[in-house]
């Protein structure tokens, strides 16, 4: 347990944007709370004037202070895509191009542990700290507003530590059901990061070949729409209502056929790692 400790902390301090970018969030979010709840009235009538009145945010269903606690779950949910792809993309290869793999061969720690590890900050570290993003946010909303409004308000729109924490597990469980649907992705992107310095762009122009491929061999957009379906799974997850619905909704056989993908690719970075 103390090595795993250990080389998770590793990770944080190597990959240091993992922390950076939900920590420069919060203090700009403080402050544009502060601004905004300073200014309600000014705000409101802002909105209705251009004619956006009726303009929903992609989380269409929150527990706690209405479109402002559905914005932060959706830009909480969108800081841990980034650091997922962000992360995922160098973990592997950032070892390779500074020349430490050599140095983490010759500790006691084997290449399944080490990439078991990455694999854990990809889909479960990232989405804690982005969840810490959101329960900051979510706690300075509330501070600010019990300063500056009545309490009629507050109860109206659901603005009560309750309400917080309820948010804070819809969070949690959302971001469960996402790391499940990032699995294979994260797999793909650590082999494909192994033989190239630019996993992401690779992934892309063979995703892209694939539906062109396939749509000029067979006549029809089904591999297309079903390669649309997995990638954006993950992002389609965030925009719903009932993520482990949309989860399940790609079908059992899908997500079967997916988790074995997962651990076969699992296996071939452990391989590709250890330079055999």
């Amino acid at each position: 347990m103390k090595q795993s400790y250990t080389l998770v902390k590793n990770e944080l301090l190597e990959h240091k944007i993992i922390i950076r970018l939900p920590l420069f969030l919060a203090l700009f979010a403080t402050l544009l709370v502060v601004m905004v709840l300073s200014n309600i009235n000014d705000f409101s009538f802002n909105i209705q004037m251009n004619d956006i009145d009726g303009w929903q945010p992609p989380i269409v269903a929150s527990s706690f202070a209405g479109v402002v606690g559905s914005v932060s779950f959706f830009i909480a949910g969108i800081v841990s895509l980034l650091s997922f792809f962000t992360y995922s993309a160098r973990a592997l290869a950032k070892e390779r191009k500074e020349g430490t793999l050599a140095f983490w061969h010759s500790m006691p720690v084997s290449d399944s542990k080490a990439i078991a590890i990455k694999l854990l900050v990809a889909l479960v570290v990232i989405p804690l700290l982005s969840s810490l993003f959101l329960l900051f946010v979510d706690v300075t909303v509330w501070l600010v507003a019990m300063w500056m409004m009545p309490a009629d308000m507050l109860a109206e729109n659901s603005l009560s530590f309750v309400a917080i924490v309820l948010h804070w597990s819809q969070f949690i469980s959302m971001m469960a059901a996402m790391s499940l649907a990032l699995l294979p992705i994260a797999c793909i992107i650590f082999c494909t990061s192994q033989l190239t310095e630019h996993p992401l762009l690779v992934l892309f122009v063979a995703i892209t070949l694939i539906k062109f491929i396939s749509y000029m061999l067979f006549d029809s957009m089904a591999i297309g729409a079903w390669l649309n379906s997995v990638s954006n799974l993950a992002f389609n997850i965030l925009t719903s209502d009932q993520p482990w619905h949309t989860l399940a909704s790609v079908g059992s056989i899908t997500l079967l056929g997916l988790l074995i993908i997962a651990v076969g690719l699992f296996k071939t970075s452990i391989y590709l790692r250890s330079g055999d």
